[in-house]
Formats: structure tokens, sequence, C-alpha cells
């Protein structure tokens, strides 16, 4: 059997140190130098015909963008319409490679609503791979999402075999956000998780969208409105692509505090009162969403490249290790200090023994 990679080996080199790679398993509290061809895999995890098609239809384009735009841009970058859906196909099968166990509560809930609910991940992963552009992944979302309406006419889940609502969750995160680019200046470093992302939410929670609904009541904002659609719950995700770089998917919300043209005053509440409080690091020109380039015909987005201190990287670092299932990987132990000793207060999982 092939020995699949559910972390792609072209982002786990952009972590090495003289070709090695620092692999720590959370469970068994150790740290070992590895090369990329061990970790994060297992032989047989996805299906051969499944591993070629990662390969050449999202790590292949990806891996171009990466080298020839992203890896030694300083200050900005712009990217094409094309180049964007490139990055987000991309996210996308990032979000879905990685394999989560099913719990015995979801198997109830899955027998009780129907198989809508139940995640197939090769089915998931075949069904981005296949989308060319942005308006193929909005169809796959919308054709999953008809779900809704068809419950709502009465028909009965268990029926519904053709639906991924899974699929269609992500695709809608990932294509609604808005993207920003985080570089670690400092010492301390990105690390990456076997997940391949982090996921942040804020004491917010669905408060986002009561907000935006109290704004739109108070003043009856178009702008306001129309962002209504695209709020999801989360805050943000976090995938690391190299241990000085990694790529946010913002919630549209905080294009409210961030963006000069859709700037509007939001209280926040007592237990998070500032926006930095918010999101655990940065400041609303961390999170400035990318402006629009135009040059005849063609149009760009450009994206500034925030740098953050050590701080703001031992955040998102561990917001990654809370959500690793078991292992984490890095380019240097000395790289990690910072997240390591502040583990200490974000959770309860120890992460002592990496401190040196």
């Amino acid at each position: 059997m092939v020995n699949s990679h559910y972390v792609p080996q072209f982002i786990l080199r952009n972590f090495y140190v003289d070709d090695k790679i620092s692999y720590c398993d959370l469970q068994e509290r150790k740290v070992q130098l590895r090369n990329t061809r061990s970790i994060f895999s297992e032989e047989g995890y996805y299906p051969e015909d499944l591993e070629k098609d990662l390969c050449k239809k999202a790590e292949y384009q990806f891996a171009n963008l990466f080298h020839n735009k992203l890896e030694h841009a300083t200050n900005s970058v712009s990217l094409t319409t094309e180049e964007v859906f490139t990055l987000k196909k991309f996210l996308a099968v990032t979000a879905l490679r990685f394999k989560h166990e099913i719990s015995n509560e979801d198997h109830e809930l899955i027998e009780k609503l129907g198989p809508a609910f139940k995640i197939d991940y090769d089915r998931s992963l075949r069904e981005i791979l296949l989308c060319e552009n942005i308006e193929d992944a909005l169809n796959v979302m919308n054709s999953s999402l008809k779900f809704y309406e068809e419950a709502m006419m009465g028909k009965e889940l268990k029926d519904m075999e053709g639906y991924n609502l899974c699929l269609a969750t992500e695709i809608r995160e990932i294509l609604y956000s808005y993207i920003v680019f985080v570089r670690a200046r400092g010492e301390e470093k990105f690390l990456i998780p076997d997940v391949g992302r982090g996921c942040y939410d804020s004491p917010l929670g669905m408060r986002k969208m009561t907000a935006l609904l109290e704004g739109v009541m108070k003043t009856g904002d178009p702008q306001i409105l129309t962002l209504m659609q695209f709020v999801g719950v989360r805050d943000y995700y976090i995938y690391p692509v190299s241990k000085d770089l990694a790529i946010l998917t913002m919630n549209p919300f905080f294009m409210l505090f961030a963006d000069g043209t859709l700037h509007r005053n939001v209280i926040l509440p007592e237990e998070c009162p500032t926006l930095s409080a918010v999101l655990g690091f940065g400041d609303s020109n961390t999170i400035a969403p990318p402006k629009l380039k135009r040059s005849g015909q063609s149009s760009e987005q450009r994206y500034e490249i925030r740098s953050i201190t050590s701080d703001d990287v031992s955040h998102l670092n561990c917001v990654m290790i809370g959500g690793a299932k078991r292992y984490i990987a890095f380019s240097e132990i000395e790289s990690i200090q910072k997240s390591a000793k502040r583990m200490t207060d974000f959770s309860d999982r120890d992460c002592s023994f990496m401190m040196i």
C-alpha cells in the first residue's frame, strides 16, 4: 500500500533544519529528529487514486504559488483571482485531509439524523479536487446545502444520501473568509499539528451574529445586512505553511474593525473589551483584509504580510497544539519555547517536557 501523508511533505520541508524536522509525540511526551517521509503519514490512509489526485490537483498548484510568490514575499503580495482560488482550494483540502475518529456520540447523531451528517473524507476530498474555480466550489456547497431546504419541506433526513453537510460547511467557512498572511519575525517560530491547522473561537461566539443583527435593526445599514450572510461562529483558522509564515482565514465579522470602508463602532463585552482580547493576538492592523488592485481589465488582491511578535506566534501555536490529536512538528525545539511555556495557562495539555 502507498504511504499517504495527511500533511504534505512539501509543506513539512519548509520546517526543515539541516534536512530534519523535530517530530513530537504529545501522548508519549517525546521529541525526535525525523525526515518527512516517516511523519504525519499512514499506509493506505487514502485510496491510491485519491493520493495521486491530491498531488496533481491541489499540492502541485499551491506549491508553485508558494515558491513563486509567497515564500520570499516581504511586505506584501498580489494574487489574481485564479491564485486566490488555488490558495483557498488548498486550504479546503487541508481542512478535510485529516480523518478524525467518529465518537460514539457522533454515531448516535448520524443514526438519528441521517447520512447527510456523516463525514465522508474521501468523498469530500474528491468533490473539492474536481473544482476548477470558485463557481465550481460554490456549486458544490449550494447543492449540499439544499439539505436544509428539503428538510424544511418535510423530506426524511435518512433518505438524503447525496448530501455532504461537512463538505458544505468547510467550503463555506473558507470561501466566505478573508485571507491574512502573518510572518514570524522573532525567535519564536510556527509549528504544525497533525490535523494541519488550528481553529480559534473567542468568547464572542454567536454574539457576533447578534451584534450584526442589532446593528441592522438600529441603522438599516445594507452593508451589515450583506455581511450577515457570510458570518459564521468560528473566529479564524490558522494554516502554517512554513516555520516563518502562516495563513489565517478570518471571519468576515472582523472587517467591521479592520476595513476602512466598512468600519463600524462595535461594543465588545466586558470579558474581551478590545479586539486583541477577542483574537488573542494582534490588532486591527494585523487582520486588515486585502485591497483590490485594478490594472486595465484585470484585477488582483493586494495582501499586506504582517510581522507578528513572538508572543503572538506563541498564541497561534498554542491554539494549534490544543487542537492537535497526537503529533506536532517544528523546526527546532528552541524555536517554540514560549509556546511550550504558555500552554500551561492555555489548556490542560502539559507541554513542560518540551521546555529547555
